[in-house]
């Protein structure tokens, strides 16, 4: 696992409670999520789109959710009794400027596991009161002392462990540039980035993205291997969609700020990466004329990353 600032690894992960197996989530549902929306304990999810608003991905010492974009955050609880015990418990919110996001900053210990205000590491993040069941809410509390001897046992409602949601695999192994670390990079950017404003630029390294271009569409002796990760070739179609537009705007004089700018950029990436399966050799349905799980996944990934790039180079809202 290649590890990040601050302990984290690079890519999506779960956070996993070392007490009881679940993992940390959102109350309620993720379509309807907002600032505020509380951190709970939950039953780990293994399938897309259901298991997004569990997966989560550091970034210069936020968390941000995947599912809603927004970022893990330390504030008052809402309770009347919170209001004397000055409790503070575990919210979504937008990111803040780094400078006034104390309340929003982390690192991870992987040993024994606690994941610490960054500003504060003695403050760190707990399952309130120990509880073990489902729903429970998460806090941020002073850090226990925990024995690393035997016999003696301790509720380890701060401690946690954290699984990436895609195990590593062996892709293009012959080729030095691609690795666990970059792809996981971009798969980040295939992510959900409203709360990161004009961050979402340090995501990726545009020169990644345009990598993923000339291998997929200029290099003659990799474009048509088998081996390329989805990863690649969703960013080399982003970049494609996002070129074809701005070739479009050139050639019909337009306004960059078109509303359906955005539209004809998920278009083009759309059939973009159908003209490409099928010059790979690949229709991208099954044997029942049905489109397959890998070519609806490569088509999301696809878009996003497409809408994502044309934002990074366009300043779009």
């Amino acid at each position: 696992m290649t590890v990040s600032d601050h302990g984290f690894p690079i890519g999506y992960f779960y956070i996993i409670s070392k007490m009881n197996g679940l993992v940390v989530d959102l109350r309620g549902d993720s379509e309807t999520a907002a600032p505020g929306t509380k951190i709970v304990m939950a039953q780990k999810r293994e399938e897309s789109p259901e298991r997004d608003s569990q997966l989560w991905i550091h970034q210069n010492g936020f968390l941000t959710n995947k599912a809603t974009g927004l970022v893990l955050d330390i504030n008052p609880a809402e309770s009347f009794i919170a209001i004397f015990t000055k409790e503070k418990r575990m919210y979504l919110d937008g990111m803040k400027e780094a400078d006034a996001a104390n309340d929003q900053r982390f690192g991870f210990e992987s040993e024994p596991g606690f994941i610490y205000q960054l500003s504060e590491p003695k403050n760190v993040l707990d399952i309130r009161h120990e509880l073990s069941e489902v729903d429970a809410r998460l806090m941020i509390y002073k850090r226990k002392e925990y024995p690393e001897h035997e016999g003696k046992e301790t509720k380890k409602n701060q401690l946690w462990d954290i699984e990436l949601s895609d195990p590593p695999r062996a892709v293009d192994s012959d080729d030095e540039d691609e690795d666990d670390s970059k792809r996981a990079r971009m798969k980040a950017w295939f992510g959900n980035w409203k709360a990161f404003g004009s961050h979402k630029k340090e995501i990726l390294d545009e020169k990644e993205l345009t990598d993923a271009h000339r291998k997929v569409y200029e290099d003659e002796e990799k474009k048509k291997k088998s081996t390329l990760s989805y990863e690649l070739i969703a960013g080399a179609v982003a970049v494609q969609a996002v070129r074809m537009w701005e070739q479009k705007q050139e050639e019909e004089g337009k306004d960059v700020d078109s509303s359906m700018s955005k539209k004809l950029v998920a278009g083009f990436a759309a059939t973009e990466l159908v003209k490409l399966l099928a010059d790979r050799g690949e229709d991208g349905d099954d044997e029942d004329g049905k489109e397959s799980r890998k070519k609806r996944l490569l088509t999301k990934m696809a878009i996003v990353a497409a809408t994502n790039y044309f934002e990074n180079r366009h300043d779009s809202s």
